[in-house]
């Protein structure tokens, strides 16, 4: 199991064919990312994420990689995604989705639709089921708390990341799913620094960056500050940007260093189980 005819694993960007093969030719990065897992084993999750972006031919971010930093037609094996929206690709057709490229625009390269008509980059309602959650009190001035006191929920961060995602109430009563301008949903959303776990606004649009890590560390630190760069630079120039980290655990050490970081929170994740005797 995970290994082709020669024995070897193969590239992301074939897994990743693959399981949109596997279901009919659309998928969510997260069925994506749960048929590479059971079917490869260990690939880090940013790797799949970054090549569902690298192969996406209407993915304006794709340009930030290596393999796309140049003009050119998308008509290569690797360009056989098409975005849908929310977090979905599905095969990309140029008879239903137009012709794509990447064309030079002044000093930057973009994506564009090159048949001249315009791209349908629109959302589509997303399968998973929305579940009721509250939010326990802050358990200090330093780290809030996040706890489900009646479900459970798995400790995959992906699981975990899209609970919150559908219920975002429960870290703010007005946070809600940034949306920008071509349809993209913040849902992994993808940036030339990397790939934002949730970007969120409020009615004022300033912008929330949350982030998930199984532990706090100064590179999950780092990480989350040039997030909030990147989007007060390109989406939210002379506004607030505020950065949420959720995680299992963190060293008093860091928690410290994190309170003297304005705009940053630390929320702690802790799950629990019930168990209701059944009877007919």
């Amino acid at each position: 199991m995970g290994k082709n005819k020669s024995g070897k694993r193969p590239p992301v960007w074939q897994m990743v064919k693959e399981a949109v093969a596997s279901m009919n030719g659309e998928a969510s990065y997260k069925e994506i990312k749960e048929y590479i897992w059971q079917h490869y084993g260990d690939v880090k999750e940013r790797t799949i994420n970054c090549q569902i972006i690298i192969c996406s031919v209407n993915q304006k971010s794709r340009v930030y990689y290596p393999a796309n930093r140049k003009p050119r037609n998308c008509n290569t094996k690797y360009d056989f995604l098409y975005t849908l929206g929310n977090g979905r690709v599905t095969f990309y057709n140029p008879k239903e989705h137009g012709v794509w490229g990447i064309v030079e625009a002044g000093d930057k390269l973009v994506v564009k639709r090159l048949d001249g008509a315009e791209a349908d980059e629109k959302p589509v309602a997303a399968r998973t089921a929305r579940k009721q959650y509250e939010a326990a009190p802050a358990a200090s001035p330093l780290i809030k708390k996040v706890e489900d006191e009646q479900n459970y929920i798995s400790g995959s961060f992906p699981q975990v990341r899209e609970v919150l995602y559908n219920n975002l109430s429960l870290v703010g009563k007005n946070l809600r799913i940034y949306t920008d301008a071509s349809g993209r949903q913040g849902f992994e959303y993808p940036t030339e620094v990397g790939i934002i776990d949730i970007l969120a606004t409020d009615p004022h649009q300033r912008l929330t960056v949350m982030e998930f890590a199984e532990e706090v560390t100064p590179e999950v630190l780092s990480r989350v500050l040039a997030y909030m760069g990147w989007v007060r630079r390109n989406l939210s120039p002379g506004k607030e940007v505020k950065g949420m980290i959720f995680t299992n655990r963190i060293e008093e050490h860091m928690l410290l260093s994190v309170s003297q970081i304005p705009g940053i929170e630390v929320y702690q994740l802790k799950m629990s189980l019930e168990v209701n005797k059944m009877s007919a």
